[in-house]
């Protein structure tokens, strides 16, 4: 299982609309066939925000720092079926269309420890 990280640069506006971000997420949990089981949105004073939509295979958090037209997406998908790019291409593609995209991939193992 490979943990996704973005961090997209020049992004538009709606990185402050809560309604717009969550609706971005929820569309990338779609694009991959991933089962929504909840949803949280926090606003920062004086700006910025985080939503997390909680999936049945793990969760895609996004975080924004509108003063820097700037959003980190956060994807974690359980089944090995999905892949995560899927997901952040349609959240970039929504949120961030004209901007740059930079990915890091972490790989994460499900065991007892780490040699185990």
């Amino acid at each position: 299982m490979t943990q996704v990280l973005a961090d997209a640069y020049r992004c538009e506006a709606a990185i402050e609309d809560a309604d717009a971000l969550m609706a971005a997420a929820i569309a990338g949990a779609a694009a991959v066939g991933a089962t929504v089981v909840g949803e949280s949105t926090v606003r920062y004073v004086p700006h910025g925000l985080t939503i997390a939509v909680f999936l049945a295979e793990s969760h895609i958090v996004l975080t924004t720092w509108p003063e820097h037209r700037l959003l980190l997406i956060d994807t974690l998908l359980c089944n090995p079926e999905m892949d995560p790019d899927v997901a952040i291409d349609e959240i970039v593609r929504r949120l961030c269309p004209a901007g740059e995209v930079v990915r890091q991939r972490i790989p994460r193992r499900i065991a007892d420890g780490p040699n185990g």
